[in-house]
C-alpha cells in the first residue's frame, strides 16, 4: 500500500507540474546535417522561427520549443553559398508523446557542366571516321567521332559535372588518327555557371 501511495503522489505531483506550465510537454525541433562546408544556411520552422547554421555544423536545434500536438514544418530559407541542401527524411510532422523530433538535412556542392566546341574533326582521306578523346584530369573521359558532323565542327559536353570551386583541366589525347588537336580555355576553376567556351582545334598532321 505504501508503494501505491508513493506512486500516486508522484503522479499527482507530475500532473500538477504539467498543469502549472500549461499541461503540455515541450519538444525541441532538431536534426542532423551532412556535408555543410559553406556559410549562409538559414533554416526556418513554420515560417517564423529562423535559425542560422554555422559552417561545418553536424546538427541543429531551434531554441523555441513546441508543445505536444503542435505541427512543425522546417524549411531551408537560405541555401549556403555554392551549395544546395535537401531533406533526407521528412521535415514536416506533429510533436508526439515521448517521441523526439529528428530529421536529416544533406548538403551538396553545386556542380556545373563542362564543354565547348571542336573544329577540324573530319573523316580520314579513306572516308573512315576518326575519333578524338578528351579528358578532364583523371575524373572524366569523352570520346568524339567525326561521324557526328561531316564538317568536323561539333559541340561537346562531358558526362560528369564539375563541383563549384573545383579545378578542371581538359586535354586532347593523341590517338594517332592523323590529326593534331590543341585545346584553348581548357583549364580553370568552376564557379557558379557552366563552362562552355573550351575550344578544341584539329588540323591534319
Amino acid at each position: 500500500m505504501k508503494f501505491s501511495f508513493v506512486s500516486a503522489a508522484a503522479a499527482l505531483t507530475m500532473m500538477a507540474v504539467l498543469a502549472g506550465c500549461g499541461g503540455k510537454q515541450q519538444y525541441t525541433v532538431q536534426g542532423t546535417i551532412l556535408n555543410l562546408n559553406n556559410a549562409g544556411l538559414v533554416l526556418t520552422n513554420n515560417g517564423g522561427n529562423d535559425l542560422t547554421v554555422p559552417t561545418g555544423a553536424t546538427s541543429f536545434a531551434f531554441s523555441q520549443q513546441i508543445d505536444y500536438g503542435t505541427t512543425y514544418n522546417v524549411a531551408v530559407k537560405t541555401q549556403p553559398a555554392h551549395m544546395t541542401c535537401g531533406w533526407n527524411t521528412t521535415n514536416i510532422g506533429s510533436a508526439g508523446y515521448n517521441v523526439s523530433i529528428q530529421m536529416t538535412l544533406a548538403c551538396d556542392q553545386n556542380a556545373y557542366g563542362l564543354g565547348g566546341q571542336i573544329t577540324g574533326l573530319t573523316a580520314g582521306a579513306d572516308g573512315k571516321a576518326r575519333t578524338l578523346t578528351l579528358t578532364n584530369g583523371s575524373t572524366s573521359t569523352l570520346v568524339l567521332s567525326s561521324d557526328s558532323a561531316t564538317s568536323g565542327a561539333l559541340d561537346f559536353v562531358f558526362g560528369s559535372t564539375v563541383a563549384d570551386g573545383q579545378a578542371y583541366g581538359v586535354v586532347a589525347v593523341d590517338g594517332n588518327n592523323g590529326l593534331a588537336c590543341t585545346v584553348a580555355n581548357g583549364t580553370g576553376v568552376m564557379h557558379e555557371v557552366a563552362v562552355s567556351n573550351i575550344k578544341v582545334t584539329c588540323v591534319p598532321k
